[in-house]
Order: structure tokens, then C-alpha cells, then sequence
């Protein structure tokens, strides 16, 4: 990959992936969110992401937020030797019990695919993002299910994504999708309950 830092020896793996608890301690990383933060397994399983292990912030009131939600998407501000670095970021609570997945996509790990987004692609995109399956985007949009595939098939292979966590965190990367139309969207929602 051109451009990407080489740590240990190796070319970083493109996705980056970290388990916390409900304390916001790193239980697990694979080897891409050691690169990403440029440290090592022992330093950063154990550490707490908002004491210096890792992110640059965090509060308490967008902790409680994310495991109300039970998903967030967003950039983090990443502390490493270098600097600080904002990532797009997708993550999930309760993966199980007491566990939550952050998948984060470096800058290195957005390069590739053939293009943008149709607007159709787009809407798709936004609405998964947002927590909706095939089903609700379908009825959302007036479309079948099996419409909403292809189009979910059709970005992936226009970012390059391996998967719908990799499209959407893609798709906010290249500003395919705004946050800003999820966030509006979530309490839109929220409103009609």
C-alpha cells in the first residue's frame, strides 16, 4: 500500500479492530489497531482508551450515549507518536455481554475501489448505517429487498468494501455519507416512537 507505515517488519492489515469492556478497557486488538496506535499488545490490552492508551477524547456522557444507542459511527481522534489522527470509526455495543467492537478505518485503509456512489447507493448506505436491515431500507425507500442488495453489493464493489461495517465506515470516510444526515435521521425516528 502506498503511502501506509510499516510497523514490525509488515505492511499494517486495513481494518482495526478492539474489544473493550464496560469499564472502556482494551480486552483485544488485532495487529491493524497496533499499528494504528503504534504500540504494542501488552501496552495496550489493559489500558483504558480514555487515560492516554489510545483516543485523544472521550466523555462520560458520550459512553453512556453509545451503549443507549447501541451503535455509534464517527471520526476518533487518535493519539500516536506521530500525532493526533482522526479515523472513521464504527462501533457496536454488546457484542456480548460486557463487550463492545470499535472497527476503525486508517487513512491507508480507505484507498482503492473504482468510484463514488450513485445517489440511490447513497441513500442505501446511510439508511444500513443507521441500523437498518435490507427489509427496512427496502420499505423506506419503496424497493425490494432484493433491489436493496445490489445496490449494497454494487458500493461495496465501487469502495472496495469486504463487508456492509467496511462499506459504511468507507462510505464516512470518503464523505459518501454524512453523520450529520444519520444523526438527524436517528431523532427523526426517535420521534415517531
Amino acid at each position: 500500500m502506498p503511502g501506509s507505515r510499516r510497523v514490525n517488519d509488515r505492511l499494517p492489515e486495513p481494518i482495526a479492530a478492539i474489544v473493550v469492556d464496560d469499564e472502556r478497557r482494551v480486552l483485544q486488538a488485532n495487529d491493524a489497531a497496533l499499528d494504528l496506535f503504534q504500540t504494542t499488545r501488552d501496552r495496550l490490552v489493559g489500558a483504558r482508551l480514555d487515560e492516554g492508551a489510545a483516543l485523544a477524547s472521550g466523555t462520560e456522557e458520550a459512553w453512556a450515549a453509545f451503549l443507549r444507542r447501541g451503535v455509534a459511527v464517527g471520526t476518533a481522534t487518535i493519539r500516536t507518536p506521530d500525532g493526533l489522527e482522526d479515523v472513521p470509526y464504527i462501533s457496536v455495543a454488546r457484542v456480548a455481554p460486557g463487550r463492545h467492537l470499535s472497527v476503525l478505518m486508517p487513512s491507508y485503509a480507505t484507498e482503492g475501489g473504482t468510484g463514488s456512489l450513485s445517489r440511490r447507493e447513497r441513500e442505501v448506505v446511510a439508511l444500513v448505517a443507521a441500523g437498518a436491515t435490507g427489509r427496512e431500507v427496502g420499505e423506506a425507500l419503496s424497493v425490494t429487498t432484493s433491489t436493496v442488495e445490489t445496490h449494497i453489493r454494487n458500493a461495496m464493489r465501487r469502495l472496495g468494501a469486504r463487508n456492509r461495517s467496511h462499506l459504511v465506515t468507507l462510505a464516512i470516510a470518503r464523505r459518501e455519507i454524512d453523520l450529520g444526515d444519520l444523526l438527524k435521521r436517528e431523532r427523526l425516528e426517535r420521534l415517531k416512537r
